[in-house]
C-alpha cells in the first residue's frame, strides 16, 4: 500500500475493528476469558470470604473488639483486587485467539501477500487485544465498584476510582504486549487452548488472587516478582484497600491494621523490602516497552519471512 497516511490509518482501524468483532462474536471465548475471575469470585463468596472474615472477626472478639463492617470491607476489597488483576490477564489472552485462528485459516498469509505495510496486521492484532481487554475489564471494574457499593464496603475516594481505572489501562497494556509476543509463536489451536488453560489456572495463584503471597514459601515469593501481573495486583490492592486499611486502623488500631495489611500482601514485598506504589507502576510500564519492542521485532521478521 503506497497510499497516504490517512489510508494506512484507516486500514489499521478497519483491521482492528474486524479483529475485535471476531473475538466478541465468539461468545464461548468471551465467557472463558472471564472464567478465571468468576472462579475467584465464586470461591470467595462460597469459601474464602467466610474463612477470612470469620477468622479475623473471631480473633478480634477474643480481645473484646467488634469491627465486623471494617473486616468485611477489607476482605471484599482484597478479593476484588484479585478479580481485577486476573481479568487484566485472562481477557487479553483469550482475545489473542484471533491471531491463532487467522494463522490456521490462512488469513495471516493473505495479509502478508496483500499490498499493505508488513507491520500493519501485527499492529491491528495488538490494538484489538488491547481494545477487547479494556472494554471487558472496565465493565468488570464497574461490577466491582457496584459490589462494594451494594455490600456497604465502599471506602474509595474519587482519586482511588480514577487510579483504579488507570491501573486497569496500564495492566491491560502490559499483559497485552507480553501475550501477543508469546502467542505470536503459537500456530495450532490445540497449543493455544493448552496455554490458555495453564495461564488461566496458574496466574491466580502467582499474583495472590486466591492466597496472599506472604503465605507462599520464600522461593515462590521471589518467583512472583518476575510475573508482571503481581505488580498489577499490588497496584489494585493499594487503591482498592487504602480506605479499608484506614477504616480498620480507626476501628481497631493502626498497628493491627498494618499487621493485617502485611499478612494479606497489600504491599508487595520486593526482595525483603516493601515496594512503593510508584515503583510498582514503573516496573509495570517497563514491561510494556520491553515486550512491545520484542513483539514489533518478531512480527516484522515473521512477516518478511512469509513474504
Amino acid at each position: 500500500m503506497n497510499g497516504s497516511f490517512s489510508d494506512i490509518f484507516n486500514a489499521l482501524i478497519r483491521l482492528t475493528e474486524r479483529n475485535v468483532k471476531v473475538f466478541i462474536k465468539d461468545r464461548a471465548n468471551v465467557f472463558f476469558s472471564m472464567l478465571a475471575p468468576l472462579i475467584v469470585l465464586v470461591l470467595y463468596v462460597l469459601f474464602i470470604g467466610r474463612m477470612q472474615s470469620d477468622g479475623i472477626i473471631a480473633s478480634l472478639a477474643e480481645y473484646g473488639v467488634s469491627a465486623d463492617d471494617a473486616v468485611r470491607a477489607f476482605s471484599d476489597s482484597w478479593m476484588l483486587s484479585g478479580v481485577m488483576a486476573t481479568s487484566c490477564i485472562t481477557v487479553p489472552l483469550c482475545a489473542c485467539s484471533t491471531m491463532v485462528y487467522d494463522k490456521n485459516r490462512g488469513v495471516s498469509a493473505d495479509f502478508a501477500a496483500s499490498p499493505i505495510p508488513v507491520w500493519l496486521p501485527s499492529a491491528a492484532y495488538f490494538l484489538s487485544v488491547v481494545a477487547a481487554g479494556l472494554i471487558i475489564c472496565l465493565i468488570v471494574l464497574c461490577v466491582c465498584f457496584g459490589w462494594l457499593a451494594i455490600s456497604g464496603g465502599w471506602l474509595l475516594s474519587v482519586g482511588d476510582v480514577f487510579a483504579c481505572i488507570g491501573v486497569t489501562v496500564l495492566s491491560v497494556l502490559s499483559s497485552s504486549t507480553l501475550l501477543v509476543f508469546v502467542i505470536g509463536f503459537i500456530r495450532s489451536e490445540g497449543a493455544f487452548t493448552g496455554l490458555n488453560v495453564i495461564i488461566g489456572t496458574v496466574t491466580g495463584f502467582l499474583i495472590g488472587a486466591y492466597i496472599p503471597i506472604s503465605n507462599f514459601p520464600a522461593a515462590v515469593q521471589y518467583v512472583t516478582l518476575f510475573v508482571p501481573g503481581s505488580y498489577s495486583a499490588a497496584l489494585f490492592r493499594t487503591f482498592f484497600m487504602d480506605g479499608a486499611v484506614e477504616e480498620m486502623a480507626q476501628a481497631v488500631s493502626p498497628q493491627f491494621a498494618e499487621g493485617l495489611a502485611d499478612s494479606f500482601s497489600v504491599r508487595l514485598n520486593f526482595f525483603g523490602e516493601p515496594l512503593a506504589t510508584g515503583w510498582a507502576a514503573v516496573i509495570l510500564a517497563g514491561t510494556v516497552f520491553l515486550f512491545g519492542a520484542c513483539f514489533i521485532v518478531s512480527s516484522v521478521l515473521r512477516a518478511k519471512r512469509i513474504k
